[in-house]
Parts: structure tokens; sequence; C-alpha cells
């Protein structure tokens, strides 16, 4: 047992079992057998442990138990098991103020899951001390139940790198939001997303803030510490009224929600709201009030989550809402903002000439980036893609196809600028309204074979 070890648990009464063992060089995966050290109260799994990829994780229902782990880097996220009989339990780190670890959910997760991610801490060696509260979320059903499969630490200066190999952020929007379509884009290219970015159920609060759907849609590797997820909010959900934008408690809840997932995840909220399809379109009527809902809803997730990263999401283009709003209201609120980005797919105009190359490549992207830039904010491009230009397509004849010119311009931006990208998301979407997918029902052969090429040329 480490000194430091010793000197928090002088005094507690705690007994530990477990061979004692080295701070686990940093980046890392601590397993649940591995260094941690269990109170009396804890037991193996039993008829589930194909839920953990290592076959093994720890639960336990005695109200005090405790699992202690050593770590030296800069944060750490806890996994375990999701169910409707799951408790409550504490994170301590250094002895500091505890935060709760909430293992309730409507349904029992498929496997071993980010239950809590730690702040970011100054880097070093820390103690963590989960321990069970006997305290319940009121809609468990109450089998008292918390788990420990892994804590995975990030770092800091020694980083685990990203886990595309790329120089740059690299990631997949999931149509339809499954694990299972992440997966399949991942072996179509040949290697891991760096981040996600998923679209919540938009009709009412109770959807928007349901776990289970992010967890639905993060791949089994998703490393809070190293990979990216980000999330599609709307700045009110299920009215066209900027009135309903929400109460304090309403984003608070949400903002726990997407920090017990990844602690410092993008959140693009109230994207594309110069597009006129959108309830939370942004207008010249309701500029004053939106961009006041805008700044409100930062303002209370950032009071409860303040490593979430907010990020100001116009649609490619000119305004189709109002006059020149999406900059002017972002120039308002800029302060609030962490990423500026747009979405931008292969239309309006398609890029299969010189000209409209020339259009996405300093028009579009390039006029973006150096705004971000200007502004001091890193750049991101959240959705991007080819579409379909047959009948019954929704840019049919302004559309580029099956387009590999687009997707060579689209990796090559990427590339040449990585150090001002904070992550680019493609939109792998399978359904005939926009066909953009490249890995499931693809658009055509030579989209897919260009992507896949341009990966594996930037990989490390």
């Amino acid at each position: 047992m480490s000194l430091a070890l010793a000197g928090l648990l002088a005094g507690t009464g705690v007994a530990v079992t477990g061979p004692a063992g080295p701070a686990v060089a940093a980046p890392a995966t601590i397993e649940d057998t591995g260094t941690v050290k269990y109170s009396s109260g804890w037991g193996d799994c039993s008829g589930n442990c194909d839920k953990a990829a290592d076959g093994s994780f720890k639960w336990a229902s005695t109200p005090g138990a405790t699992a202690i782990i050593e770590f030296t880097g800069k944060q750490v996220s806890l996994f375990g098991m999701k169910e409707p009989w799951g408790y409550i339990a504490t994170a301590t780190i250094d002895g500091g103020a505890p935060a709760d670890v909430d293992y309730y959910a409507p349904q029992t997760s498929a496997t071993t899951t980010n239950v809590w991610t730690s702040p970011v801490l100054e880097e070093g060696t820390h103690i963590l001390v989960l321990t069970h509260t006997n305290r319940k979320n009121p809609a468990s059903a109450g089998g008292r139940s918390i788990g420990f499969d892994k804590a995975v630490v990030d770092g800091g200066s020694q980083p685990a790198g990203r886990a595309s190999g790329l120089p740059w952020s690299s990631g997949v929007n999931p149509q339809d939001q499954t694990t299972q379509r992440v997966t399949q884009f991942e072996q179509f290219r040949g290697a891991p997303v760096d981040n996600v970015t998923l679209f919540p159920p938009r009709d009412n609060w109770s959807t928007v803030s349901d776990e289970n759907w992010i967890r639905a849609g993060l791949p089994a590797g998703f490393v809070p510490a190293r990979d990216d997820l980000v999330m599609t909010v709307p700045l009110w959900p299920g009215s066209n009224s900027v009135s309903n934008t929400g109460t304090q408690a309403q984003w608070q809840n949400l903002a726990n929600v997407i920090a017990r997932q990844d602690a410092n995840a993008y959140v693009r909220l109230g994207w594309e709201m110069n597009l006129p399809a959108w309830h939370w379109k942004l207008t010249d009527a309701n500029r004053t009030a939106w961009q006041a809902s805008f700044i409100q809803a930062v303002t209370w997730m950032k009071a409860v989550q303040p490593n979430l990263r907010i990020v100001w999401n116009p649609n490619k283009g000119g305004d189709q809402t109002c006059s020149n709003c999406s900059r002017a209201v972002f120039q308002a609120v800029k302060n609030h903002v962490d990423v500026y980005a747009i979405d931008s797919y292969d239309s309006w105009p398609p890029a299969i000439n010189a000209t409209n190359r020339q259009v996405h490549l300093r028009d579009l992207l390039g006029e973006s980036l150096a705004y971000a830039k200007a502004n001091g904010k890193k750049f991101a491009v959240a959705e991007w893609g080819v579409a379909c230009n047959t009948t019954g397509c929704q840019w049919s004849g302004n559309a580029g196809g099956d387009n590999p010119l687009y997707i060579q311009d689209y990796l090559g931006f990427f590339a040449a600028n990585a150090g001002d990208l904070a992550f680019e998301s493609y939109f792998d979407e399978p359904n005939p309204y926009i066909r953009s997918a490249l890995s499931t029902n693809p658009i055509g052969p030579n989209a897919p074979a260009a992507y896949k090429a341009g990966i594996q040329a930037h990989r490390s």
C-alpha cells in the first residue's frame, strides 16, 4: 500500500483486501481485478459477467461498502452496470467533496457503461473512494446494487492519443443513433472514431434528458477521458415558442445527464438555428429573446457542469430565417461559446467541378475557419456528407451524389487545419432522403472508397 493511500485510510476503520500495487501509469485502464482495494460487502459478477469486456466486474449492495482506486493522471471515469434497481454511490477524490454516482436506469445497460467522470484534476497521483450510500433514485425498484468494472484514466501530460490515429478528432453521426451503427462505421473505415454526435428525441424535456438513448449510441470502446460525446440539443423542445426554453432544474438535469457520459462533452445548443425547418429557429422577431434564452441555458448548465463545451453551430452559407442573424447573435453570446461550427453537405453547390470545389474550400470551410480563429474559437464541422441526387432526394438536382471529390477535399482540409479543428463528424445516414451513408447501404462505390483511402492515408 502506498503512503498516500495509507494516510487516507488512517482512522477510517475501512478494512481493505487484495494486494498492494503501484500507482497505475497513465494513460491506463484499471480493471476490477487490478489494484483496487475493496472493503467487505463486495462480490463477483454471476451470470452476467459477459457485460464486461474482460468478463469480470464487482458489485455491492451493502451500505458503506467501499472501493478505493489509486490512479495517476488528470481525470478518471468509472464504469459499471446501470439497472432499474441501481442505487446511488458517492465518489470522493483526495478526501474532497463527495459526488453522487447514480446507478439507476429504466432498462439494464447492454454492457458496463460510464457511470461517472471526474472533473479535470491537477496532474498527479490521486485516490478515489467509491462508497455505497444506501440512497436511491426515486424511480429505482430498489435492489441496492452498485458496481465497479473499471476506471479509465486520462494521463494529462502522457496523453492517450486519439483512438483513430488521425491528427484531428474524426467521428460519426451514426444514424439511427445506435452503437451498432458506430461499430459498422468503424469497421468500414478501418479505424475507431474519436467522437460520436448524437441527436435526442426532441418532443419534450423527458425525451431530451433521457440518459438511455445517449448510452445506446456510444460504442463499446468509448473512453470519456480520451473520446468526445457531441450532444445535439434544441434550445427548447416540443414547442414553437421561445418562452418554453426551460427551467433551471431542467437545464441542470440535462447537463448532469450529459456529463455522466462525458464530463467535457460538446453541446451543439440550438444547432442550425438559421434554417426554417426547426421550431427553435432564430428570427428577426425572436432575436432578443432567443439570445437571452441561449445565455441563460448555458449559464445554468455550466453552473453544475463547468467542463461542458458549448458549440455555436449554424448551417453553412447565408441565413434563411432572418437578416444576418446567426453571426450577429454569435457576437453577442460568444463569451459563452467554446467552438464555432458549421454543417456543410455536398449540395448547393455540389463539389463536382473546380468552381464549386473552391466554393466549399474557400467560401464555406476556409471563411468559417478564419471567422472562428478571428473570434478566438476552435472550428468544427459537426455534420458533413455526400448527398443523393436522384428523384425523391431532398436536394435532387443540387447535390453531388456518389462524389469522391467532395470527400477528398474535406479530408484534405481537415488534415491541413488539424491544429485549429475541434472535431469533425461524418453524417452516416442510409435512408433515402439523403443517403449520405458510406458504411451501410452506401451511396455508391466511389465516395466510400475515397473516404476509406483518405482515412488510412492520414493515420499515423
